[in-house]
């Protein structure tokens, strides 16, 4: 906290350390321990003592510092879940991923979510900076969907005193570990599979806050798959919808109406894919007949459908669980660096694409 001793957020670090340490392995050496922390002998020292106080470590002359079990203050390992509260299949995913993920490690989950408003990400942020029983933070946070200076600003204090793992979304460029979706080449994989069914025409699915002038690893997949194939990209036969209110679009039947009108189209994600299928009704054509149709989505949004839908699988679960490992880890052990990973998707066919060539 803001005007506490430097030794104390030291104290808490390291505890933070033996917290996930068996008894009696031996921690890092205390010059490593000064170069990891960024502090003098004499604040390190202070630090240990206290620990030593609270019966989690014992020193040993010449042989080094132990981790002990069972001291008066042992207590279990907690970790904070926090994300945004809306997208319901993403949200059930994360929670039940990362809660069985902390059950068979036996680490204490404490789940926070947030309204889809910078203020409320802002307020929830504060609170886990404040909370001294939170060892380290996996999160979720809103951006891109909105310009969160302030959100950064917090994300940075927090990250000062506890470690901080982010996952699906990323606040900062690098600010802290990060684990995401290879989007790019699986976008570009989806849209590759259309133009190998033979459709010369393909048309996009997206939401008014993706940026075409700064696209998304997801549009920019599309576009480079249209590109490598000497394909156009047409932006009148764009469907966008609003990212808020789904039902809300530009005019949909106009353009699935239309002579010009592309054979197939890609969703960025699934929320307009439902939609789509009734325009298409509504315009006496159909899926696949008359347009194929792939989305990159979480298979939980999709198994509702009338239809199976071809898309590409969104690897959520599997990066909820690297994100919480390796927050784990850095509870542990500070790495030098944060780490960047993204994990690829895989592909799965449904009944909403069919070859040209074929009919």
């Amino acid at each position: 906290m803001a005007g506490a001793p430097k030794y104390l957020a030291v104290y808490r670090r390291l505890k933070q350390m033996v917290d996930v340490c068996a008894d009696g392995e031996k921690l890092p050496p205390v010059k490593e321990l000064c170069e990891t922390y960024q502090v003098s002998l004499a604040t390190l020292l202070s630090a240990l003592d206290l620990l030593g106080k609270d019966g989690m470590i014992r020193r040993e002359p010449k042989r080094g510092i132990y981790c002990t079990k069972g001291g008066v203050s042992a207590r279990k390992l907690r970790i904070t879940l926090l994300l945004p509260g809306e997208q319901e299949p993403l949200f059930v995913a994360v929670i039940t991923t990362c809660h069985r993920f902390c059950k068979a490690r036996g680490v204490e989950l404490k789940v926070e979510s947030f309204e889809l408003d910078p203020r409320s990400e802002l307020a929830e942020l504060e609170a886990v900076l404040h909370d001294d029983e939170c060892c380290g933070l996996l999160y979720m946070p809103l951006y891109p969907l909105f310009d969160t200076p302030e959100a950064l600003e917090m994300l940075r204090r927090i990250h000062q005193v506890k470690p901080v793992v982010q996952f699906d979304r990323q606040l900062g460029d690098g600010e802290t570990s990060f684990i995401g979706y290879d989007c790019y080449h699986d976008c570009r994989a989806a849209v590759e599979y259309l133009i190998e069914c033979g459709h010369r025409s393909i048309g996009l699915i997206r939401a008014s806050n993706d940026s075409e002038a700064a696209p998304s690893s997801r549009l920019a997949g599309y576009f480079d798959a249209l590109k490598a194939n000497g394909l156009a990209y047409d932006p009148r036969y764009t469907i966008v919808y609003d990212v808020f209110k789904p039902d809300l679009a530009n005019d949909v039947v106009e353009i699935l109406s239309s002579s010009g009108c592309p054979s197939a189209y890609f969703a960025v994600n699934s929320v307009y894919v439902p939609r789509f299928m009734r325009k298409v009704l509504f315009v006496n054509k159909s899926v696949p007949r008359d347009f194929s149709l792939i989305c990159y989505d979480l298979p939980d949004t999709l198994t509702n459908f009338s239809q199976e839908i071809t898309y590409v699988s969104e690897p959520t679960r599997e990066v909820v669980a690297a994100a919480a490992e390796q927050l784990l880890r850095e509870i542990a052990r500070r790495p030098e660096a944060p780490r960047q990973q993204l994990l690829r998707g895989h592909f799965v066919y449904g009944e909403s694409c069919r070859e040209l060539r074929a009919v």
